[in-house]
């Protein structure tokens, strides 16, 4: 057997190592260990954002004055309104000319569109008030409020701006818009959820998909923003659904990826999804009598509890040529009640 010749480093490594030495390659290890511990910290709880609170705070804005509520005659049942936002792509640039002048999108158009959503809640919730009172307004924000990062090819193109650039814009805007309507009501519950386009990871994930996401690091300063507002209260889960009890009725709200994929709208993979969602809940407390989601940029409802809701985005580039769609930008106002839960499904159009 022929005997290898020791190279430099079977030398080194044969040689009896000093305390001094053992003890650095100790406190190395040690801070090795402290580093990834402190990447995985960043990453999983709200570190990052508890480094600028102090900053956010100190901006919050002002509530707008309380808007009149008439009084109503007579003994009616109580309604509550819900609002969705959803699919805003504050970010995204549709120009025109690539779209045969059918749609266009721009920062501008965004904050626009945002402040219309505002107005017309308001001035819906006016009509129904003539008939039933109407005093808690839920705003369900249900994700993809950026084009996003998981698209590379589309990070030089599609977005009008940079995200660390789009990320404080977008959250003065969402809390601008929550305030207006905060003017119109006695109390506001925010509910703010996750979509894909904001996860900063390439491929889908299901856990910590809200440690991972752009749009929670927007509602977390909206948050602050609005914390003047004594009316305004915020519920921002960390889960991929989240069911909330509206008047004694439960609605599960989601973003909708979660969906298996069956064609170009699958509405076999929607039904499929909740159906078995509904059979996993079954006796717990999170079972549900409606869903809510966005994802799918257009209105349609499903078996009678099952309820997808326009984008605040529009018909773009990719929909109107791959997608061969090109429904209009709109978002959802519905007035849920106790005995029947949701009386009234309206358009806002945008």
């Amino acid at each position: 057997m022929v005997k290898r010749e020791m190279t430099e480093q079977d030398v080194m490594d044969e040689e009896v190592k000093s305390p001094k030495v053992i003890a650095l390659e100790k406190d190395l290890a040690e801070l090795k260990r402290e580093n990834e511990k402190l990447k995985r910290q960043a990453g999983t709880d709200e570190a990052l954002f508890e480094s600028i609170q102090d900053g956010v705070s100190g901006l919050a804005l002002e509530p707008y004055a309380r808007l009149p509520v008439p009084e109503l005659d007579g003994d009616h049942d109580e309604h509550q309104a819900a609002v969705m936002i959803s699919d805003t792509h504050s970010d995204e640039f549709v120009r025109a000319e690539e779209m045969e002048g059918i749609a266009e999108h721009t920062w501008e158009i965004h904050e626009e569109r945002m402040a219309i959503t505002a107005d017309k809640v308001l001035e819906m919730t006016g009509i129904m008030r003539k008939s039933a009172p109407v005093d808690v307004l839920n705003v369900w924000v249900l994700g993809d409020l950026f084009l996003g990062e998981i698209h590379p090819e589309e990070t030089a193109y599609g977005s009008e701006m940079t995200l660390p650039v789009a990320l404080p814009s977008e959250a003065r805007v969402l809390a601008d818009t929550v305030l207006r309507m905060a003017a119109g009501f006695k109390q506001v519950r925010v509910v703010g959820l996750c979509g894909n386009h904001g996860r900063n990871s390439r491929k889908p994930v299901m856990k910590m998909t809200a440690d991972r996401n752009w749009d929670y690091s927007v509602y977390l300063i909206a948050q602050e923003l609005t914390r003047n507002a004594e009316n305004v209260e915020w519920v921002l889960p960390k889960s991929i659904m989240h069911v909330e009890e509206v008047l004694g009725q439960k609605y599960l709200l989601t973003h909708g990826n979660v969906a298996n994929v069956t064609h170009r709208t699958p509405y076999f993979g929607i039904e499929n999804s909740f159906f078995s969602q509904r059979n996993a809940r079954r006796k717990t407390d999170l079972d549900f009598d409606h869903v809510f989601m966005g994802h799918f940029h257009h209105s349609f409802g499903l078996r009678g509890f099952i309820n997808g809701v326009p984008s605040m985005i529009g018909a773009n580039q990719f929909s109107l040529y791959r997608m061969h769609c090109a429904t209009p930008a709109a978002q959802e106002l519905v007035f849920l009640t106790e005995k029947h839960g949701p009386t009234a499904r309206w358009t806002i159009e945008l």
